[in-house]
């Protein structure tokens, strides 16, 4: 019956109730936890992840010879005795370590009923290639949370579904067949029809509106280039709902500019490539819910004290279930604001922003730090860019990278460095360089702000 999800079903015949295949059954038996573990107060969520760190944390110390070292600090803790004091003095895992270590993270027995091991690779937030492992049971928990994401966002499952973004070696080739995938796991839906980020907006705004597809999803940069080229040429998809953006920090304006062009609404996701599905868009507001049954998170001061609510912190992961690279404590590279208490009844910690990565932060000349705020009105306000990027490459001079038609006028370069000069709260020198194009990472990510200070 169309507006009724039912579950796929792995035996023929068998049409209601359905009896999923076993992987389907294990992310609709997780699904089912999730509904109730989402509602639980804060206090036994932390009681229940601090359970499963020690089975993870006595696996690590057991058959990862990187940790037999490491973990010392956890000698003469009985079962049941993990504290949140005692987890507060194992030591932080960067990003540079894993490089260095490399197989010494490998667990030498991971758990067989975990099943597959999995390569994962990524240059992540820090430009940092790592690489790792996942298994099975990581998959199973990143599915099972991308249903959730589904659920909590109100999707019609027999949608269609319009993807944006790099596409992998499958994805490629589903694009170059136009054939389309699945997009709810464990569930019948419509189809996912894929177009490669890399392509010019103007053609990704065509294919966009040929495919008249309930939802989108891609990156915030890119949604906010369709949004500008849908405004100047009037061209608009007729059908579209909701965005989904992913990979990138999503600026508001971003939301009000897809509200106000398409009459859209837009929700994120926070996800990294080696602990998956970290938070998800809140269902009543534009905040975030860390998915603690799959991940402990903290927001750290640089002191390595937890954040109060509204403090702005490092972004410190641990994988709950990963036995095959226990990634403990594990220092992502993105800054992030801690919330207060949802009144959406959850009882899942709060983001109230992710801000971004450690290179996207401004250091002004006395040393301090801080996060550029430079929305796409400011400089539109002042001429037509169609992009714009600021590098810092010295202390006291920036970089401004500008994609526009011809170039700015004298008088407009003055008064953009006037506004950039308010919004950065420093008298930097601006160096304006004029491009046709600004162009994405390999990773297909963009970013208006990055430092590239000399060593």
């Amino acid at each position: 019956m169309k507006g009724v999800p039912i579950p796929k079903s792995g035996r023929s015949g068998i049409v209601w109730p359905t009896l999923p295949r076993h992987v389907d059954a294990s992310v609709l038996a997780l699904q089912y936890q999730f509904e109730q573990s989402q509602w639980w107060p804060a206090e036994t969520l932390l009681q229940y992840q601090l359970r499963q760190l020690e089975f993870l944390l006595a696996h690590a110390v057991r058959t990862v010879p990187h940790y037999r070292r490491r973990l010392t600090v956890m000698k003469g803790v009985s079962r049941g005795g993990l504290t949140p004091d005692v987890w507060a003095k194992i030591p932080i895992l960067k990003r540079s370590e894993i490089q260095e270590v490399g197989d010494g993270l490998i667990s030498r027995r991971p758990p067989k009923e975990h099943g597959r091991l999995r390569d994962i690779t990524t240059s992540g937030s820090t430009g940092r290639p790592i690489r790792v492992k996942g298994t099975d049971v990581t998959g199973l928990f990143f599915r099972a949370l991308n249903l959730r994401y589904h659920l909590w966002h109100g999707r019609d499952f027999s949608g269609k579904v319009a993807c944006i973004r790099n596409l992998n070696q499958r994805q490629a080739q589903a694009a170059k067949n136009g054939k389309p995938t699945t997009w709810v796991p464990g569930y019948r839906s419509g189809p996912m029809y894929y177009f490669s980020i890399n392509r010019p907006i103007s053609e990704q705004m065509d294919w966009l509106v040929g495919q008249d597809a309930d939802y989108l999803l891609t990156f915030p940069s890119n949604l906010m280039a369709l949004l500008r080229h849908s405004a100047d040429s009037g061209i608009k998809p007729a059908k579209l709902s909701q965005v989904a953006t992913m990979s990138e920090v999503l600026d508001p304006a971003v939301r009000v500019a897809c509200a106000n062009v398409w009459n859209a609404s837009v929700t994120d996701a926070y996800s990294s490539q080696e602990t998956g599905m970290i938070a998800l868009q809140c269902p009543d507001f534009d905040h975030y819910h860390v998915q603690a049954e799959n991940v402990l998170v903290e927001i750290l001061e640089e002191d390595g004290k937890p954040c109060a609510p509204g403090k702005v912190g490092r972004l410190v992961v641990t994988d709950l279930h990963n036995f095959a690279t226990p990634l403990i404590r594990y220092e992502i590279g993105d800054y992030a604001e801690a919330g207060k208490p949802c009144s959406c009844g959850r009882g899942l910690p709060v983001l109230s922003r992710i801000l971004g990565r450690v290179r996207n932060m401004l250091t002004l000349p006395n040393g301090d730090q801080l996060w550029p705020s430079f929305p796409s009105k400011l400089f539109l306000a002042i001429a037509p860019v169609k992009q714009l990027q600021l590098i810092q490459r010295r202390l006291d001079e920036i970089e401004v990278r500008l994609a526009v038609d011809g170039t700015l006028s004298g008088e407009q370069e003055e008064r953009l460095r006037e506004a950039l000069n308010t919004r950065l709260g420093h008298p930097f020198n601006y160096r304006f360089t004029y491009v046709d194009e600004i162009p994405r990472s390999a990773s297909g990510k963009y970013e208006d702000f990055r430092v590239e200070l000399d060593p």
